[in-house]
């Protein structure tokens, strides 16, 4: 009798300290913000977030027949915080920000006062610091209305999925929260925050213009100090001086036809040099490439050249146009600060100008080897005459 008593009071005080799920949620009992926006209007923070349905992301067995429903909720305040707490008041449930993989700002949120932004993201504990974070120009209610193909959620898109859309085409980096927060502070880094737009010219659904993400452009801030907006057209040099560039397309054509290459992984040295109480830089960039389309019948040496020359006018327009601008969109100020820092102080420099001119540039070579014709068949090049198509 004993023993059974025994072995009764073992089993039961083994019971009470098993971990149990008394405060178990299934996921359709809570609204997981999936993407946060932070516009200004008439004085006050608009706040938009958007929710989408995270048990249908879950379904991944057969896609769904009918459209995944997005919901968007909207509330102004004269803080984020407030503007967020008011939607928590009218949230059918409750809201989590822990599952915010983008953090969108509008061009009048930043040039209001962006240091409001970034204090806020860092009160709010729960949106994770590996979010995205993009600009826009557009409405954030449309913006967040638009689906992934084949009646996917947003979260199959470039809004919450950059990435791999910039290793297939890499212009302007997508960024991280982190990466904003840790460079937008300090001294001697230019931030270079992409925005995020859409087009209904290239796609069709059901006969029908369909709106699909792009990134057309960025605004380049430099400590606090600078800020404007530059299309990808301005920002044309930044794909050069980084080697995170996986894959980016030229095109030109000449008389005798149209040629068509893509680089990939730039080597970059960028070297400060100091001169008479004057900053300079030599820039050094190594990069291989195959030729996609040729219609032409140059040499590979000459080919190459025409290449370097590209590249070189890329990187000279894109630091011109930072200059008028008092910019830095290729990053210069930070190797400076790094090598010099000793100049740096001495000249009390505080934003691009300071460190810039129109003689910045020491040197700038550039070197293209095009290995192959993107073919597998196709061997290495020599310095031989190319076929034509």
């Amino acid at each position: 009798m004993t023993r059974r008593l025994s072995k009764l009071f073992l089993i039961f005080s083994v019971l009470f300290i098993l971990t149990g799920c008394w405060d178990y949620k299934d996921i359709q009992d809570i609204h997981y913000v999936t993407a946060l926006g932070v516009d200004y209007e008439d004085g006050k923070y608009v706040v938009y977030v958007q929710l989408v349905d995270l048990s249908a992301v879950a379904k991944t067995e057969a896609k769904s027949s009918e459209p995944t429903k997005v919901y968007i909720g909207k509330h102004s305040g004269k803080s984020i915080s407030e503007a967020i707490n008011h939607l928590y008041q009218t949230a059918q449930q409750r809201l989590y920000l822990g599952q915010v993989s983008t953090f969108v700002l509008t061009d009048k949120a930043i040039e209001h006062n962006i240091n409001d932004i970034v204090d806020a993201a860092f009160r709010f504990n729960l949106i994770r610091y590996s979010s995205n974070i993009f600009a826009t120009k557009k409405p954030l209610d449309e913006l967040f209305s638009i689906k992934g193909f084949f009646n996917l959620t947003p979260l199959y898109s470039e809004l919450h999925f950059p990435k791999p859309i910039y290793e297939n085409l890499s212009y302007i980096e997508p960024i991280t929260l982190r990466t904003f927060i840790s460079t937008y502070r300090d001294v001697s880094i230019t931030t270079t925050l992409p925005t995020i737009s859409w087009s209904g010219n290239d796609w069709t659904e059901d006969k029908k213009k369909r709106k699909t993400f792009t990134i057309d452009g960025a605004y380049v801030i430099y400590y606090k100090k600078s800020m404007n907006w530059y299309s990808v057209e301005d920002l044309k040099g930044s794909r050069w001086i980084t080697k995170k560039t996986n894959r980016t397309p030229i095109e030109f054509t000449k008389a005798n036809g149209t040629t068509y290459i893509s680089l990939t992984h730039p080597h970059v040295k960028i070297k400060p040099i100091v001169k008479n109480n004057e900053a300079k830089f030599t820039l050094d960039v190594d990069i291989k490439g195959s030729i996609l389309e040729l219609s032409t019948n140059d040499s590979l040496k000459n080919l190459e050249k025409f290449v370097q020359d590209y590249i070189k006018k890329d990187i000279e327009q894109t630091f011109e146009i930072g200059l008028k601008r008092n910019g830095d969109p290729l990053g210069l100020g930070q190797k400076l600060y790094r090598k010099d820092l000793r100049f740096w102080k001495t000249n009390n420099i505080n934003e691009p100008k300071d460190y810039l001119h129109a003689n910045s540039f020491e040197q700038i070579n550039i070197n293209v080897n095009l290995a192959n014709a993107g073919t597998l068949e196709y061997h290495p090049f020599k310095n031989e005459k190319l076929p034509n198509n």
